[in-house]
Order: C-alpha cells, then structure tokens, then sequence
C-alpha cells in the first residue's frame, strides 16, 4: 500500500491574476497522478512570511516582483526568512542565467509563468520537495561525520596517545618478564592510533568538499616501503616488484593504499605467500597488480570485499582495511578490483592517474 502525499504549499503573488492561475492549475485533475491533496495558502508579500513560521509549509512558490523587493533580492530575503523549506521561483522573464542563478541561490526549481500548466507545476512541487530532504539528510550526515571525526581526534587519537606514552615509560622501569605487557600496550597503541588517522582520513574524504589535496607521488618507492611492511611481517613471504619509474597522483595515504594489499595477501595467503607485483602504463592511468598465490577470493565477493565491514571469514580485523583502500583509491580518481591471479591466488588491480609535467 503506497503512502499518501500531502503537500502543503505557500504561494507568495501579489498580483490576483496569476495567483488564481496557479490555484487553478493545482486543482487540476493532472495533479492527482503526483500527489493526493494540495492545500494552497496565499499571501501578497513577505511581510505575512516573515511574521509566521515556514515550517508549517512543504513547499514554497515565490514570484520576484514583490510590492517590497523585486528580482533576485526577494529570493535573497525569501530564503533568510524560510528555513529548510524549498522554494520554486515563478517568473514572467524567460531568463535562462538568472535561473541559474537563482538555482545558485538556494532555489529548487525556476518556472516561467507562460509555460505552467498542472502537470509540470506539481511534478516541479513534489520533485522539489523530495530533493529537499535528501539534501538535509546529506547535510545531517555529514555534520554527524564532522562531530565523530572531531571526537576521533580530540578524545580517542590524544588519550590513546597518553596510553602509549604510559606504556613506554612502564617498559624503562619494569623487570624483564613485565616489560612483555607493557611492550603489548604500546604496540595496541600504536595499532589503534594508526586506525584511528585512517578513518579520521575517510572521514575528511567523504565531507570535504573540494577533497584532500593530491600530489605527485613516486610509485616504486611505494611499492618498495609496502614490501617492506610485509616482509616485517612474515618473514617466509616472497615479494617480487618489477621496477617501473612512474609518477601518480595521489597523496601520503597511497603508502596505507599499498601497505592494506600487501598485509591482506599475507593474512590470507599464509607466512610462505609469494607476490608478484607489475605496474603498466596506458592511457593516462597507471595500473598496479598484486597478484598473490593464495587461496584466492570467490567470484561472488570480489565487489563486496570493499564494502564497509567486510572482511574474511578467518580475518580477525575489523573489516575497515580493503574499505579504506576502495575510498581513498576513488577519492584519487582510480579504481580497485580484484580478479584471480595467474598464480592460483588473488590478483588486486589499483588503477590511479598518471602524473604527467
């Protein structure tokens, strides 16, 4: 059973004429097929907006030539006095720049006057008001992800900080077969602080408008400190990189990038992994495989590892490793996927942008 729309919705004209023509039009039978009800409250200036509250409306239709304002100021005044309400500009000019603008400015949608009929009245009221709410859904999420990622920094990040240096002050002054769990503290801490930058990373990445700032970064040496991190971890794994001088755009994070792939194929290959590891170039974009000769991965998750949360069914992370990859490969303007490995294994594919001079 389908939920049933109601709009409620304010009409700001002051001339009588074209109020009873949109009246008109949203009594129409055509508005039926959008909506179930329109209730139409009319007033000929802001003067009466300004004195009640627009909450109590869906939706607003706004004429610029106001006794009091004409043009885009009244846009102006209109959206300081309406809060979280969308407004639909009516119009009598065919001004195609100062729709955008007024687009610009805050408004859901500009209708000439000579082209309203029903249909397109009330496809633009509802439309407008569904895109309203996904916009202030937008906005509450990322005020949401703006406070956590304020928390991650200023409470979890600073107090795990002050553990760790706890910890390292316990290992100067405790005996020999003591200092294990101090060293274990300081090892816990230095894991969670680094999870905690990678999210407050993704965090900053999903709700920055203009993104972080990306520079030229030297793959091989990448590839190189990644390997390292690897090898430190198992001592029986094998990696082999084929050496390719190519420069792509990314930031200091594509270290983690790389750093995730290479701790992933150890987890799930085992200590004696052998990876293989070839960069081409084509097309103004650089393409790195790490092609493993593990146990591979399923066809049917090969999209859904990268998803948030996800993680293996003998992993005893969190999940948050390959996700991490996937967001900040895309924030790079790349791509990550993975495909089975020649080797018998799993091949992952980083696809990034080529840095050119």
């Amino acid at each position: 059973m389908t939920e049933s729309v109601h709009l409620d919705v304010l009409l700001v004209e002051d001339n009588p004429g074209d109020a009873r023509l949109v009246e008109h039009h949203l009594n129409s039978p055509a508005v039926a097929h959008f909506v179930d009800d329109v209730t139409i409250s009319h007033v000929e200036s802001l003067a009466p907006v300004d004195e009640q509250s627009g909450a109590a409306y869906d939706v607003v239709l706004l004429d610029l030539g106001l006794p009091e304002s004409t043009g885009l100021t009244t846009l102006d005044r209109a959206t300081e006095m309406i809060d979280e309400v969308p407004i639909i500009v009516l119009t009598g000019m065919e001004d195609r720049e100062m729709a955008i603008e007024a687009i610009n400015r805050g408004a859901q949608d500009y209708l000439p006057k000579a082209d309203l009929d029903g249909d397109r009245l009330v496809r633009a009221l509802r439309y407008a008001v569904v895109r309203s709410r996904q916009q202030r859904a937008i906005q509450r999420q990322t005020d949401q992800m703006d406070f956590f990622n304020s928390i991650l920094q200023h409470d979890i990040l600073n107090g795990m900080n002050v553990i760790r240096a706890r910890g390292e002050l316990l290992e100067e002054t405790l005996d020999s077969e003591e200092r294990e769990y101090a060293s274990t503290i300081v090892q816990w801490s230095d894991d969670l602080i680094e999870l905690t930058e990678k999210v407050r990373s993704v965090l900053e990445t999903v709700t920055e408008e203009d993104g972080r700032d990306h520079e030229h970064r030297e793959i091989q040496a990448v590839l190189d400190n990644a390997a390292d991190r690897a090898r430190s971890v198992s001592d029986d794994c094998t990696v082999t990189i084929e050496p390719q001088a190519v420069t792509v755009v990314a930031d200091e994070l594509l270290d983690d990038v790389f750093g995730n792939l290479f701790l992933n194929a150890v987890e799930h290959g085992g200590n004696d992994v052998t990876i293989d590891v070839t960069t081409t170039v084509a097309d103004g974009t650089v393409t790195v495989c790490l092609a493993d000769d593990g146990e591979g991965i399923p066809s049917s998750d090969a999209r859904r590892i990268f998803e948030r949360g996800e993680k293996g069914s003998e992993s005893g992370g969190t999940g948050f490793g390959l996700y991490f990859v996937d967001t900040m490969v895309r924030s790079y303007g790349g791509d990550v996927w993975v495909e089975d490995s020649d080797h018998g294994g799993a091949a992952f594919y980083v696809e990034l942008p080529h840095a050119t001079l």
